[in-house]
């Protein structure tokens, strides 16, 4: 009885408790819950399909509620570059208005909305000060780890201990439930290597390597075992974006580091992998996708201007009499993100989609360059290396979409325009440290 009267008496003390927080700070209140909603989306992200649908909505709520309270200092209305948000929204309108089946490609991209196409808004408010930034860091380390560890508990038992889910070919799949586990582990890891600043602020060099692989090393197993190339390479890009944020890149020459070092650690992976005939150039030569990207090239010929539509890429290449070398007529994209965008945008869409997505990778770059080399040279505080890391983690998409996804796939585009909204909301608070407003209680 006493415990019941306890709790009761907790609940009752922390319900007075937020009816006071929204009542003397409203917008602090709606983004508090937007930040952990939010932090819980990308901590649990691989949970399952249901997760990646409900938890954009709700945070999209607080967002709303957040902008009623407190429009003029939000990021979205300081943002200057806002027009390049117009050219990704026209490429969309052309893969569906131009599409030989709209309501179809209607629908295919229409699985974007809740799942990734609201996900830059919401991050974009999320990043507000160094103590965001690093909480954002802390649920991608968080969700490598326990990815990592479902990843070990399958290759022991043979089923991942979320879903029940089997290994697929001898390959490792996770809870995703495919070895594209691999591909969301690469890009959930690009973020996660900034643990290392967070343990360097209390650790020695040593110290923070080895509390760094202790936590980090479930990721690269789970990484290797999926045994996706497009993985290993977007990870392996991670030093040599680091290099060239801090080098700068004016001459071809300054490619050599960047390049050697991404080589270094594909050898590295080459050396580790379990199933490193993958990697062989024989394996390369037979792969299927160079019949898949021979058959996007064929479609968008026949459709140059405003493509074939989006999801087309099946009923396009079967309506020419072709058909894939090694996989099913059914295939649904020529795993190649820009072939992708090209089959299905034309070159209308495609050069209006490359502008919105490779504009805000420059525009992060000349941001976030000159202010962590500031940083670096000055010492304390870790808000551009953080904001570096999520830099890195978008240009990482880019690297990975080189043999990867369509770009409608779902979770792949959630996670990059969760990265490309946080990247957004750093360079904006950080380059307009006057209306940036402060940490607030709620961070404490």
């Amino acid at each position: 009885m006493r415990t019941v009267t306890f709790f009761r008496a907790w609940a009752s003390s922390a319900v007075a408790r937020f009816m006071c927080f929204h009542r003397e700070n409203p917008a602090e209140f709606y983004f508090a819950g937007m930040f952990w909603s939010f932090w819980t989306t990308l901590a649990l992200f691989s949970a399952g399909y249901g997760w990646r649908e409900v938890m954009p909505p709700v945070c999209l709520v607080f967002l709303l509620l957040y902008y009623r309270h407190a429009w003029r200092q939000s990021v979205l209305a300081r943002l200057k570059i806002f027009p390049l948000f117009y050219c990704f929204w026209v490429m969309l309108l052309i893969g569906v208005i131009f599409s030989g089946n709209p309501p179809d490609s209607l629908l295919h991209a229409g699985t974007g909305l809740n799942k990734g196409f609201i996900l830059p808004f919401i991050a974009m408010e999320c990043a507000r000060g160094e103590k965001d930034l690093r909480r954002l860091v802390w649920a991608c380390v968080f969700a490598c780890f326990w990815q990592g560890m479902d990843g070990l508990w399958q290759a022991h038992n043979g089923q991942d201990f979320i879903m029940g889910y089997l290994p697929k070919a001898g390959r490792l799949t996770g809870s995703l439930g495919d070895y594209t586990v691999s591909n969301y582990i690469a890009l959930a890891l690009s973020p996660s290597f900034s643990l290392w600043f967070i343990l360097r602020e209390k650790f020695g060099r040593t110290a923070s390597a080895l509390l760094w692989l202790a936590v980090l090393w479930p990721a690269f197993f789970l990484l290797l075992g999926g045994a996706a190339r497009s993985g290993m390479l977007a990870v392996a890009a991670v030093p040599g974006l680091w290099i060239i944020l801090k080098n700068g890149f004016a001459r071809w020459r300054d490619m050599v580091r960047p390049l050697a070092a991404c080589s270094a650690l594909l050898a590295l992976f080459f050396i580790l992998s379990p199933r490193r005939k993958i990697l062989l150039p024989g394996s390369l030569i037979d792969d299927g996708r160079w019949s898949l990207w021979e058959l996007a090239w064929r479609v968008f010929c026949e459709h140059p201007w405003f493509g074939a539509g989006a999801g087309q890429f099946s009923p396009a290449f079967r309506a020419l009499g072709l058909v894939p070398s090694h996989d099913p007529v059914t295939i649904s994209h020529p795993h190649n993100l820009y072939l992708d965008i090209l089959y299905a945008h034309g070159i209308v869409g495609f050069v209006l989609g490359m502008t919105f997505l490779l504009g805000f990778l420059y525009w992060g770059y000349r941001h976030i360059s000159a202010n962590l080399l500031a940083e670096l040279k000055k010492g304390g505080g870790m808000y551009w290396r953080f904001a570096a890391a999520f830099w890195a983690a978008y240009a990482c998409w880019f690297v990975n979409g080189v043999f990867g996804h369509d770009f409608y796939r779902t979770w792949w585009l959630g996670m990059a325009m969760s990265y490309l909204g946080i990247m957004i909301g750093a360079v904006v608070n950080g380059t307009g440290a006057d209306t940036r407003p402060a940490d607030r209680p709620y961070s404490n």
